[in-house]
């Protein structure tokens, strides 16, 4: 996988990128239940369908006009030794190599024959061949005078092609192919989106961009080995599946079950205070910050994706200050002669109900969705509010004071 600046970072980072949504858009097409794609495994992407592997060097570019691909591309040459050094690990018979670039091959060139499946590969590789001896002569003549030797960028390419057998030149090419004028990622979501034909025209858009944010997750943990390197087509569906379910039925979705907080948040200093207060221990606290965190993120994705959900939220507080008034009323009187340290711990015992206890009581905020964080992280937001609060006397205790 290249790009047109290697040493620039964006680009860098868009090619890499690039791999997850062709590896994405490549499952989509396949028909085998046994299909399954792999990232960064035999090749940029690896496709494994009906006992056949395929593997896929892919070459983006967001050129309008990118140079077009020749017999003397660096690119071409770069892909030729990827496949060659992956060879022995292989079963050529059992095995296809597709070079995939947005640029278009040049017309007339030998190249055009890895379009064609059926067509002859002699003159492709004759010009291979006099295409690589002619790079490995004029580095050598160079390298005699003491000159700059040329085609640093493709003399390996040339050099392990030269070292096969003429057969194994041909077998090789035999099993290549060469895809032209693929899609930029810019274009990709939108033909992700163009092949889910199952699904209304108006809600095409929505689910991929759900699909495509779980497809990610799935890449990273993948290359973290915290899941099977290879994604199944049957996962895929299956994902497919809920995601239209959740469209259709309006639900929503818990994107935050799975995350944690990043290193430098710094809760609101009134969500501390409110644990301090009833003497939480160091749990309590980093419970408190953890859901907080996940209960506002989510909060705000769905008013930015929904601008309606801000009434819906906003009438659910109203259901979660109902449920924790009367836990907090009933505090209240029952601290009416006790010590101060009393009043903590029966404080801190509330606190815990919004953990431990009030997702198992208090409704959903929508049918289907039942993610706790959101009840639990909710409260303290509640809390850095001063709408709800854990101890018996928090509305006195926290007023006027800084957060």
């Amino acid at each position: 996988m290249t790009t047109d600046n290697s040493h620039a970072a964006g680009p860098a980072a868009l090619g890499f990128y690039y791999q997850s949504f062709f590896a994405l858009k490549t499952l989509m097409g396949v028909t085998g239940d046994d299909g399954a794609v792999a990232i960064e495994s035999a090749d940029d992407v690896e496709l494994s369908d009906n006992g056949q592997t395929l593997l896929f060097q892919l070459k983006h570019s967001l050129q309008s006009a990118p140079a077009a691909l020749t017999i003397s591309s660096r690119g071409l040459w770069r892909t030729l030794k990827a496949w060659i050094d992956v060879l022995p690990r292989l079963s050529l018979s059992e095995t296809q190599f597709h070079m995939v670039t947005v640029a278009p091959v040049s017309r007339g060139s030998v190249l055009e024959v890895l379009g064609d499946k059926k067509a002859d590969r002699k003159a492709l590789v004759d010009a291979l061949v006099k295409e690589a001896e002619r790079v490995v002569a004029e580095r050598k003549a160079a390298k005699e005078v003491k000159a700059p030797m040329p085609h640093a960028d493709r003399a390996k390419g040339c050099a392990a092609f030269l070292k096969l057998s003429p057969e194994a030149r041909l077998n090789l090419m035999r099993r290549a192919r060469i895809q032209g004028g693929a899609l930029p990622i810019d274009r990709m979501e939108e033909s992700i989106a163009g092949m889910l034909t199952l699904i209304k025209p108006a809600d095409r858009g929505e689910v991929a961009r759900r699909l495509i944010e779980w497809w990610d997750r799935q890449v990273v943990y993948a290359l973290c080995a915290k899941r099977p390197k290879f994604m199944s087509r049957s996962e895929l569906q299956e994902q497919i599946t809920m995601l239209i379910a959740d469209i259709e039925q309006d639900r929503l979705t818990a994107d935050f079950e799975v995350m944690a907080p990043p290193e430098e948040y710094e809760p609101d200093g009134m969500l501390t205070r409110q644990v301090h207060l009833v003497e939480g221990k160091g749990v309590d606290l980093s419970r408190a910050i953890r859901n907080e965190w996940m209960a506002r993120q989510q909060r705000s994705k769905w008013i930015n994706e929904r601008p309606g959900m801000a009434g819906v939220i906003a009438a659910y507080d109203r259901v979660l200050k109902l449920y924790w008034s009367d836990e907090h009323d009933e505090l209240v009187e029952s601290c009416e002669e006790v010590e101060d340290a009393e009043k903590r711990r029966k404080g801190l015992d509330l606190l815990r109900w919004t953990h431990k206890d009030a997702p198992g009581k208090v409704r959903p905020i929508a049918p289907g969705f039942d993610a706790p964080y959101y009840i639990r992280g909710s409260y303290q937001v509640l809390a850095i509010d001063r709408e709800v609060g854990w101890h018996p006397h928090f509305a006195a205790l926290l007023a006027d004071k800084p957060s």
